[in-house]
């Protein structure tokens, strides 16, 4: 009994599994053997009727169970498959929109730095009240975040507008900062960074100052005015930047361009508080601190030290005369003609209404004799020109030298004024020496 249960189990599976992954001809051949077996079986007597049908019934319910019951798993699997497939494109897409995602967020982190370090560099430049200085931190910022082929920053001083021929011009290139830049270098010698005026610069200057903005001149070069009270006084110029409309250029420059502005500024303040409004030379106190500055210097390293007191001869006369205009013009040109006959280390200011102190360092007797002599005979020779008025001016020079008699500021000053008071008393129009 059991065994014929077990047999019939293993027939039924096989009926089952031959439909569900066999072939049709695998399936024929299974079907007929069914049929083959149960009419066998009937045909010998080993079977009732009644089992006889139940056996062919059952195994023709097995055999096509079996064929809905693959076709069910299959339509259940394709719709699964459709589902996962359906399932796994959605899941792409948000894989595809979390990596965008992601490199976008490392791309804003990246920028947010470059814009934290972007403006750590244009923080350099508020820390600095030299011009000069700030230009090289500007050219040193443009050069990490753009090319360039030159940058120029040109001063113009107090020259006239129509001159467009700037007073003092720096350079820089941009392979100057190819590798280590050396700011301090560059700092202790400024004649690395000196720059030429050519015909071509002249031109865009000029073009500057008659549109009082910044002029494009092609796609690669644009000049920018630096103005101060609607002045022009500085012109910042770019050759080949390649970052044309750039919101983070425009904002270097214009920062470039206010701390300018800001050292230009803090310069004429400070000249207002040691430079004479009228002369331009250094006011009284502040020639005292100079002179008494270079005193200690040269005491220190056994240097020359010498001083000029100059005094213009019958300067009343100009005034009573002429009027106190004319006697301003008279003061004014004398300064000027004094400072172009001493060097750029010497040093000049107004001591009193008409009277000029000189600071001459690392200079002897014998050489200050000869530098006021030349002085005199400058202002001798001039002709003045003053509202119209042609004027001639004599001036009475003393000179003092550092020595163990004259070795404090006031001795220094009271020897060259008492030698130029010799002067006035021998004829006036002549240097005399401190004895």
């Amino acid at each position: 009994m059991w065994k014929y249960l077990i047999l019939n189990m293993i027939w039924f599976w096989i009926l089952f599994f031959v439909h569900f992954f066999g072939s049709r001809k695998d399936q024929g051949a299974v079907f007929l053997s069914v049929v083959v077996m149960a009419w066998f079986l009937a045909a010998k007597g080993l079977m009732d009727p009644v089992a006889w049908f139940y056996y062919l019934a059952f195994s023709l319910l097995i055999f096509y169970g079996a064929k809905y019951f693959k076709r069910w798993s299959f339509e259940r699997l394709a719709v699964l498959t459709e589902e996962i497939g359906t399932a796994s494109i959605a899941l792409d897409a948000v894989k595809r929109s979390l990596e965008e995602q992601t490199r976008m967020t490392k791309h804003l982190e990246k920028k947010a730095d470059e814009i934290v370090a972007f403006y750590e560099q244009i923080r350099e430049m508020s820390k600095s009240l030299d011009p000069y200085e700030t230009f090289l931190v500007f050219a040193q910022a443009l050069s990490e975040y753009y090319e360039f082929e030159e940058t120029k920053l040109a001063f113009f001083g107090d020259r006239l507008p129509d001159s467009a021929y700037p007073e003092e011009v720096y350079a820089l290139r941009g392979k100057d900062f190819k590798g280590v830049f050396d700011r301090g270098l560059y700092l202790r010698e400024r004649k690395r960074s000196r720059g030429e005026v050519f015909p071509f610069d002249e031109k865009v200057y000029r073009a500057v100052f008659q549109e009082k903005k910044a002029v494009h001149l092609d796609e690669s070069k644009v000049a920018y005015p630096v103005f101060i009270q609607e002045r022009i006084f500085a012109v910042l110029t770019l050759v080949g930047v390649e970052a044309k409309g750039d919101p983070l250029l425009f904002i270097l420059i214009e920062r470039f361009v206010s701390e300018l502005q800001r050292a230009k500024l803090y310069e004429s303040v400070q000249n207002l508080a040691i430079t004479d409004g009228l002369t331009g030379v250094y006011v009284r106190h502040h020639l005292i601190e100079r002179l008494d500055g270079e005193m200690d210097r040269s005491k220190r390293f056994d240097l020359k030290l010498s001083f000029l007191m100059i005094d213009i001869d019958h300067f009343k006369h100009f005034n009573d005369e002429y009027g106190h205009l004319v006697g301003d013009v008279v003061l004014r040109q004398v300064a000027e003609t004094i400072k172009k006959n001493i060097r750029e280390v010497d040093f000049v200011g107004r001591y009193g209404g008409e009277e000029f102190g000189a600071g001459l360092i690392e200079t002897d007797e014998g050489t200050a004799f000869l530098v006021a002599e030349r002085i005199r005979r400058a202002i001798q020779d001039n002709v003045f020109l003053a509202y119209e008025e042609k004027l001639t001016v004599n001036i009475s020079i003393g000179a003092a030298t550092l020595s163990p008699d004259l070795s404090s500021v006031n001795a220094l000053i009271d020897g060259a004024d008492s030698a130029m008071y010799q002067a006035k008393r021998l004829g006036r129009n002549r240097v005399c020496a401190a004895a």
